[in-house]
């Protein structure tokens, strides 16, 4: 009987070193603003790189915390902080760290971010990747091409080069 109270209170003793807690992690990701959430202070990021394993999907995760601070269709920096939910889009939290600024095409009256912007409202994709962004000249458009990690296919859109 001692023999069994003393293994249970040596239980009792060990099982809280053997319990992991959540630590919080710290990471950064780089992508595409597609959507913007200010009730919940919240930007969806999209890689435009990174293929997660086993599937067609980009990287994407809802970051909570950054929405004042970007704007749909900037590239930006986040430093994740916390642990991450394993949905698709995943879900965190994060600091804003940089945007990447895109070059402007020669000629061009919209700035790339600005394009982009536009091809996301045109396309109501829930989790758009963007893989190509280019400017007509000539026709005074720019083409855009997004993929859906829904659907699994690529997308094309063009949005007219004015203000």
């Amino acid at each position: 009987m001692l023999r069994n109270i003393l293994l249970v209170i040596f239980l009792l003793g060990c099982l809280p070193g053997c319990i992991e807690s959540p630590e919080q992690s710290k990471g950064s990701f780089t992508g595409y603003v597609a959507q913007k959430d200010t009730k919940a202070n919240r930007a969806l990021l999209v890689s435009d790189t990174e293929r997660l394993s086993n599937n067609e999907r980009y990287d994407a995760d809802w970051i909570a915390g950054i929405a004042d601070q970007v704007n749909v269709g900037e590239k930006v920096t986040v430093e994740t902080i916390g642990v991450t939910m394993t949905s698709y889009p995943g879900q965190t939290s994060g600091t804003f760290l940089s945007k990447e600024k895109l070059e402007k095409s020669e000629g061009a009256v919209l700035e790339p971010e600005e394009a982009l912007r536009k091809a996301f409202e045109q396309e109501k994709t829930r989790i758009p990747t963007v893989k190509k962004i280019s400017l007509d000249n000539e026709k005074k458009v720019w083409h855009v091409t997004l993929y859906d990690n829904i659907l699994f296919k690529d997308i094309e859109v063009v949005v007219e080069d004015r203000e």
